[in-house]
């Protein structure tokens, strides 16, 4: 968790630049769209012994999406997304001491958005689902699990001209994990 405070440390200032120096975004307009955007991800599950001790481990997410925006009115707006996310190895020895416990998950995602336009910026809620493969590694064991995943989460887009760059929560709800946890912060070309 300190690993996504510090994250969000470094990307809010950069956000907040491009937000004062964009008098000429314009949020409600329509048409196709691509970004790619990088993150932290927080894989929780509970390990199979008595107790269950926690697996809440962090690892480096990214992201590749693309995304047609209807423009309906100036206050209201809706996109749908459809991505590729990997959310990199998140591993620890920590948990019980000795015994090397890695998680993966990776898949594509589609989502429709509700947008707010709001003082130049994008204020967004998403909701959607995620065709997942997810692999769990426990001391040399591996199990892999598949399926098809609910998402939601919020963000905030900023953009000059064509360029922009948002930022989002996203939670992926995995039958086989407590949850999954992401923030990410991601660069978009409108065309």
């Amino acid at each position: 968790m300190n690993a996504i405070v510090k994250f969000l440390g470094t990307s809010l200032p950069a956000i907040g630049a491009l937000w004062m120096f964009s008098p000429v975004a314009s949020a409600a307009d329509s048409g196709p769209y691509v970004g790619a955007g990088l993150g932290y991800v927080v894989q929780t599950d509970y390990l199979p012994f008595s107790p269950p001790p926690l697996f809440d481990e962090k690892s480096t997410q990214w992201r590749v999406f693309g995304g047609y925006r209807v423009g309906l009115v100036p206050i209201f707006d809706f996109a749908a997304e459809v991505g590729y996310r990997d959310t990199g190895t998140a591993s620890s020895t920590t948990v019980l001491p000795g015994y090397l416990v890695e998680y993966q998950t990776k898949g594509f995602d589609a989502a429709v958005l509700a947008i707010f336009p709001v003082l130049g910026a994008d204020v967004f809620g998403k909701v959607g689902v995620m065709k997942y493969d997810l692999d769990k590694a426990r001391n040399g064991g591996k199990a892999s699990f598949d399926g098809t995943a609910p998402l939601y989460g919020l963000g905030v887009g900023f953009r000059v001209l064509n360029f922009g760059v948002r930022i989002e929560y996203e939670r992926v709800e995995i039958e086989q994990l407590k949850h999954l946890d992401g923030i990410t912060v991601s660069g978009t070309y409108r065309f």
